[in-house]
C-alpha cells in the first residue's frame, strides 16, 4: 500500500508539473500571436511606406521644387521686363554719338543671394553639438557656397533646380534621419521650409559709372551721373526743369568740362531754371537770362528781397550791370568770363 501511495505521489507531481508547462506554453503562445500581430501590423507599414507614401513623398518632392524653380522663373521675367524697359537708354549709351561721359554709364541687372543670412537663420534649427548634414555648420555653409551660390546668382533658373536637387542630397542619406541632428522644438517641416526659402534672393537693377554702382559713387559723381540722364538721355522731354545748385560736391574744373555741355544743349529743347553758387554754370552755360536774388532786412526786421535781371551781356556802368553782379557775387566770375569770351573770340573785359 505504501509502494502505491507513494506511485501516486508521484504521478500527482507529474501531473502539476505537466499543467505548469502547459500554463507557460499557452504565455507563449499568447506572445507568439502578439508578436505576429505586430509583425503584421509593421510589414503591413513598411509596404505601406515603401509603396504609395513612398510614391506621394516623391511626388511631394518634384512639386515643392517645381514652384521653388517657378519663382525664378517668375523673377526671369521679371529681369527680361525690366532690360525691355530700359533697352532704348542702352542704346542710347553705346551708339557713337554718345559722350564719352554717357558710355561710361550702364544699366545693369543682377541676381544676388545673402548666403549669410540664409545659413544663420538654418544654424538656428540644428544641434550643433551632433552631425549634421556635411558634417559640421561650417561644412554645410561651404557646401551651400560651392553649390547653390553660383545657381541663385546665375539668373538661370534651370541651373538652380539641379543645383538644389543636389545641395539635398546629403540631407536624404538613410543613416541620417533629421530628428538626429535637428533641435528637439524644430520640426522636419521647419527644416523644409528654410531650406526652400527665398527671402534672401533679391533681383537688384540700377546704374553703373565706369563700373561702379550709383549708391557707391560720391556725391560729386552721382550728381553728375543724375544730370546726364535728365540732361542727356531724357531727350523727348520739353517740360521746363529745375535744378537746385548742381554744383554742389563739385569742383569747378569738373563743373566746366562736364556738365556746362549738357546744359547748353538741353536749353535748346526746353526751359532749365538753375539756382546756383557756380560761375561756370552761369557763365559757360550760355545762360540766357540771369536773375540775382538780394535779401535785405528791413528796420522792423523782416527780410526784403529785391531782384535784378538781365543778360550776361548786361554790362551797364557803375556796377549795375548782371555781368559785375556776376563777377562780384560768384567767385571765380571773371575767370569764367574770360574763358567764355577765348570760346567765342571776343576782346577780353576786366570788370
Amino acid at each position: 500500500i505504501r509502494w502505491l501511495h507513494s506511485q501516486i505521489q508521484d504521478l500527482l507531481k507529474l501531473d502539476s508539473a505537466d499543467k505548469a508547462r502547459q500554463e507557460k506554453i499557452k504565455v507563449i503562445q499568447t506572445r507568439i500571436a502578439t508578436i505576429g500581430t505586430e509583425l503584421e501590423r509593421v510589414q503591413a507599414e513598411i509596404t505601406r511606406i515603401e509603396g504609395p507614401d513612398k510614391e506621394r513623398q516623391a511626388a511631394a518632392h518634384k512639386d515643392r521644387l517645381k514652384a521653388y524653380v517657378a519663382f525664378f522663373e517668375n523673377v526671369k521675367e521679371e529681369q527680361q521686363t525690366l532690360e525691355e524697359l530700359y533697352a532704348p537708354v542702352n542704346t542710347r549709351l553705346s551708339s557713337e554719338s554718345a559722350s564719352e561721359q554717357e558710355q561710361a554709364l550702364e544699366f545693369s541687372v543682377r541676381w544676388e543671394a545673402d548666403l549669410n543670412k540664409w545659413l544663420e537663420r538654418g544654424g538656428a534649427l540644428f544641434d550643433q553639438r551632433k552631425t549634421v548634414p556635411y558634417g559640421t555648420m561650417q561644412d554645410l555653409g561651404n557646401a551651400a557656397r560651392r553649390i547653390l551660390a553660383p545657381a541663385w546668382t546665375s539668373g538661370d533658373p534651370e541651373q538652380i533646380g539641379p543645383a538644389m536637387e543636389t545641395f539635398l542630397a546629403e540631407f536624404r542619406k538613410p543613416g541620417l534621419p533629421s530628428r538626429s541632428y535637428l533641435r528637439s522644438d524644430v520640426s522636419s517641416l521647419d527644416l523644409l521650409q528654410w531650406l526652400y526659402e527665398v527671402d534672401h534672393l533679391r533681383l537688384s537693377y540700377g546704374l553703373k559709372y565706369n563700373g561702379v554702382e550709383l549708391e557707391k559713387l560720391s556725391p560729386g559723381t552721382k550728381g553728375i551721373v543724375l544730370l546726364i540722364l535728365y540732361l542727356g538721355m531724357d531727350i523727348a522731354d520739353s517740360r521746363p526743369l529745375v535744378v537746385d545748385q548742381p554744383d554742389e560736391n563739385l569742383d569747378n574744373e569738373s563743373i566746366y568740362k562736364l556738365l556746362t555741355t549738357y546744359f547748353k544743349t538741353a536749353k535748346t529743347r526746353r526751359q532749365i531754371i538753375l539756382i546756383t553758387h557756380n560761375p561756370n554754370l552761369v557763365v559757360n552755360g550760355d545762360s540766357e537770362q540771369v536773375i540775382v536774388a538780394t535779401c535785405n532786412r528791413r528796420g522792423n526786421g523782416l527780410p526784403h528781397i529785391t531782384y535784378q535781371t538781365g543778360s550776361l551781356e548786361n554790362a551797364a556802368p557803375a556796377g549795375r550791370g548782371i555781368r559785375h553782379q556776376v563777377c562780384r557775387i560768384l567767385e571765380g566770375g571773371s575767370d569764367a568770363f574770360q574763358k567764355r569770351e577765348r570760346r567765342y573770340s571776343l576782346p577780353e573785359r576786366r570788370d
